[in-house]
């Protein structure tokens, strides 16, 4: 008999082995370690989530997932907004079956705690096991959460400079920001996030509190643009999340094993960066916090964070599809990898407006660190 309880920190050895133990399919299939704390993943974000494991009669793990909630903009209103993550389910018909008849009684009551209207999840376009099972169910009559995408992205990862690549902007000045920064970033942060969807910034004591939960990051993590006027521009903080979660490659399908292979080679020649080997850990920061007032703003910031980076690191960023000022600069080195940001809602849940088709729609505030 299969059983749905809440984790707790007696848990916390428990999970981390299990989720080490459930890779992640896709071109590179992966192997993610939680360090230290199981649970820091999500205490960086907020203080409210609910991790939720589905055991068996030995008391094993046979699926996870966490339920987090915070504040989020929704139709130009603050209101408690879930995020759904880190699902692991284990291979067996049982565990598949188990885990489909608990998940959706725990979602309703997780959110009519908290008076949550919508969950959202992101789901890998290449994890077709995940689509089959969630995104298009075959027995349409059965209680399934329903899963409408919100928005199309791609998580663009940057491994290095092309020859003869573009030079960044001359007439503005980039340095890493300092304490008598902090007013003018938040501003400028507030600013550029304001009416966007999902934003959790209201006030410069929303960034500050953001900051401070972020497991080595401050206010020095970031690099800052500015016009000859010393107005802030465009930012950019790029994060390790090496002691919170490691990401490992288990295996390169013929596609990426082409990439790293490539990259191999221009690492010869100081245009790229490496790809590790099968088992070795992947060294990436990511490009959090990242805003730019056009894209010749953008591409210098993401010059200067390059330059900066390790020699066998590589940046991840997302670009949200209809993004003009995001898309990838051509004098990068570039992969990207497509994913979906869902809203999650129960059977019998009308659609709300925001998640009806419309032209240029502006690019919610999501950090695919906190995925």
């Amino acid at each position: 008999m299969m059983t749905l309880t809440q984790a707790s920190a007696s848990d916390n050895e428990r999970l981390i082995e299990y989720f080490a133990q459930s890779p992640v399919p896709g071109a590179i299939e992966l192997r993610q370690q939680r360090m230290f704390n199981f649970f820091n993943q999500y205490t960086i974000q907020s203080d409210d989530f609910t991790t939720c494991l589905l055991q068996n009669d030995q008391r094993q793990i046979e699926a996870i997932a966490t339920l987090l909630f915070r504040q989020g903009l929704i139709d130009d209103k603050f209101e408690t907004v879930g995020y759904a993550t880190d699902l692991r389910v284990s291979p067996t018909r049982r565990a598949i079956l188990g885990w489909s008849k608990h998940f959706l009684p725990v979602l309703e009551q997780e959110r009519a705690t908290r008076g949550a209207r919508f969950i959202f999840s992101v789901v890998p376009h290449s994890q077709r096991q995940a689509y089959n099972a969630f995104i298009r169910p075959r027995h349409l009559r059965r209680e399934f959460p329903r899963y409408h995408l919100f928005r199309r992205f791609q998580l663009v990862s940057l491994h290095g400079l092309w020859p003869f690549h573009d030079l960044p902007l001359t007439g503005i000045k980039i340095r890493s920001a300092g304490p008598a920064d902090r007013a003018a970033l938040a501003d400028y942060i507030l600013r550029k996030t304001a009416k966007r969807p999902l934003s959790w910034y209201s006030t410069p004591e929303d960034f500050y509190t953001s900051v401070e939960r972020w497991r080595d990051f401050n206010i020095e993590n970031f690099l800052l643009a500015f016009d000859r006027y010393h107005n802030v521009i465009g930012c950019v903080a790029p994060w390790s999340p090496e002691r919170v979660q490691r990401t490992f490659p288990i295996k390169y399908d013929s596609k990426a094993k082409n990439f790293q292979d490539m990259l191999k080679v221009l690492s010869m020649f100081r245009l790229g960066h490496p790809l590790p080997a099968e088992g070795q850990q992947f060294e990436f920061r990511h490009l959090t916090n990242l805003q730019a007032d056009n894209p010749d703003i953008f591409y210098s910031l993401l010059y200067n964070a390059f330059q900066m980076s390790g020699k066998k690191e590589f940046l991840l960023y997302p670009h949200f599809e209809g993004e003009l000022t995001t898309l990838p600069p051509r004098s990068f080195i570039a992969a990207e990898t497509p994913y979906g940001l869902y809203c999650i809602l129960g059977p019998n849940d009308p659609i709300p407006d925001f998640l009806k088709p419309r032209s240029m729609q502006v690019a919610p505030v999501f950090e695919p660190a906190f995925m």
